[in-house]
């Protein structure tokens, strides 16, 4: 018989455990309090590169095996999934210690002023995965319902794990994010608020850059310019004068941006996990949930390569 899994959360992170279980054969289905598209995935800004997130070989290892999962998407889907592989500026006024994801990205260098953008006294340069969010997360949908997927929209999101146990499922992963620090009663989690800026496209931009804190992410459609690190907030906010500094922040690099370009402003709350992601069995009333969440603000780089390895646990 077809065994049964429950995926409790709609964000990247259940998206990607959820896919990954029908690939495996798996019948599944999805429960949540939000349509994918009303997560906090939705709001994000995402190229390859972890980000508020506690990094270990845990870490590392979804890192690695995330790299070739994005690989084959590019590589099977080009035109559709959103993913498409670009240059990535890490800039700085103060030279860093190199970061060991960077094993995984290609054409890694090293650059200083002045061959750096902004007038940054340092530079990473690479190439890595960019994901277009407002196409990527519809296409995730898509194979998820396409693959035979059951979505069970929730008035109220679960509070106690013997609920999830009580799911007609024989396995039940548990990929709530910031949910779970009240579902599992989890004190190492903690909101990290962001805000984020939206404009219009930047045609001159084939290229993305993280920048002293903050950045700018050209998509298709429209621009994302961030960011702001609120740590231990838990509303969602737009604040004023966060939308004015992300403007002057931002710049070094297009000069041209004022308070008349905005189309949009976004605040979310990153999901963080002192000490390290959660991916573990656990066995409640006899029924084995698996906890994948506390990526913090690297749930797209870290997606596929912890859903695999959350599948690894079944």
């Amino acid at each position: 018989m077809t065994k049964t899994v429950a995926v409790v959360g709609a964000g990247v992170i259940g998206l990607s455990t959820a896919i990954l279980a029908l690939e495996a054969g798996y019948s599944v289905t999805m429960y949540s309090d939000k349509s994918p598209l009303e997560t906090t995935s939705m709001k994000a800004a995402a190229s390859f590169k972890p980000h508020q997130v506690a990094y270990n070989d845990l870490t590392q290892k979804m890192v690695e095996t995330g790299w070739e999962y994005f690989a084959r998407i590019v590589a099977q889907y080009p035109q559709t999934s959103g993913v498409h592989k670009q240059i990535h500026w890490e800039t700085a006024s103060v030279q860093k210690e190199q970061a060991p994801y960077l094993c995984a990205v290609e054409d890694f260098e090293i650059l200083e002023r002045p061959h750096v953008p902004g007038g940054y006294a340092f530079g990473w340069r690479y190439q890595t995965f960019f994901i277009d969010t407002p196409v990527f997360l519809p296409w995730l949908v898509q194979r998820f319902t396409a693959g035979g997927g059951s979505l069970m929209l929730l008035e109220k999101g679960f509070t106690e794990l013997e609920q999830l146990a009580g799911l007609p499922s024989d396995v039940v992963f548990n990929c709530t994010g910031l949910g779970a620090k009240e579902l599992c009663h989890d004190e190492a989690m903690t909101p990290v608020k962001g805000q984020i800026v939206i404009v219009d496209p930047q045609p001159q931009m084939d290229w993305s850059i993280s920048a002293d804190g903050f950045y700018i992410y050209p998509r298709k459609y429209d621009t994302v310019l961030g960011g702001t690190v609120e740590w231990q907030i838990n509303h969602e906010t737009v604040e004023t004068g966060a939308v004015d500094l992300i403007l002057r922040g931002n710049q070094r690099i297009l000069p041209h941006l004022n308070r008349d370009l905005v189309k949009r402003t976004f605040a979310g709350l990153r999901p963080y996990r002192a000490g390290t992601i959660r991916l573990e069995s656990q066995n409640v009333n006899g029924k084995q949930i698996i906890h994948n969440y506390g990526h913090g603000g690297s749930g797209y780089t870290l997606c596929w390569g912890s859903a695999h390895l959350a599948l690894e646990l079944v």
